[in-house]
């Protein structure tokens, strides 16, 4: 008998069996399929006039599209970088899916990618998305912010990779993966900590609005 309810429903649609006090408007809420879709998985479909037990077809992610179980810790940007796609495209996909509320157990439907959909662009704005909201639960960058944020003095990086940097303000190499989060040739906002028994700091924010701090000691002469 089960098997006869596959039959009845087209390639990308499955069966749902209707139980006592079902509407349509809470399956699709249940199931997050819009009515509108709902309606066309299934034609002649009386919405005043449903019996339990009877099968209707709920339609599943579009062709070509891969449908996806939020797990735990999951994030639009992980799951965009998962399958290669934009966080917009998977947004335009799951119309009504909130962003910030994604819920372990909800199904998306992943629209296919095309090899650049994640492109730099996305990625820094997601990234910068993520420091925005994390910015404000650190003390530290609130007093470097609300001392330093308006300051017109900047500095300029003279070289960054994985393994070092240079900024023109001091005559000092750093040592550290900063790239990606300073742009050669690029200037940035900075103050300098006091000397403090040969030891120096300065402040450097960086392309996403974080301050970091690069301590270097003076040669006592």
């Amino acid at each position: 008998m089960r098997c006869n309810y596959y039959r009845q429903c087209s390639v990308n649609h499955y069966p749902y069996i209707i139980q006592p006090g079902d509407t349509l408007y809470s399956i699709s809420q249940r199931l997050e399929v819009s009515l509108d879709r709902i309606f066309a998985a299934n034609p002649g479909i009386n919405p005043y006039y449903l019996r339990a037990g009877q099968v209707i077809c709920i339609p599943a992610c579009l062709p070509g599209y891969t449908s996806r179980i939020i797990r735990t810790g999951d994030t639009l940007y992980k799951i965009a970088r998962e399958y290669n796609v934009s966080i917009r495209s998977i947004l335009e996909a799951n119309p009504g899916v909130d962003p910030d509320y994604l819920r372990v157990g909800q199904r998306l439907c992943i629209p296919p990618g095309n090899g650049e959909a994640s492109n730099c662009t996305e990625t820094v704005t997601a990234m910068q998305e993520d420091i925005d909201m994390l910015i404000p639960e650190s003390s530290v960058q609130q007093t470097h912010e609300s001392n330093y944020g308006d300051s017109a003095q900047t500095t300029a990086v003279l070289m960054v990779n994985s393994d070092q940097i240079r900024f023109d303000a001091v005559p000092v190499t750093f040592h550290g993966d900063y790239a990606g989060h300073y742009t050669e040739g690029r200037n940035y906002p900075y103050y300098t900590d006091a000397a403090s028994g040969g030891q120096r700091g300065i402040n450097v924010k960086d392309n996403f609005g974080v301050w970091h701090s690069f301590g270097y000691r003076v040669p006592v002469t």
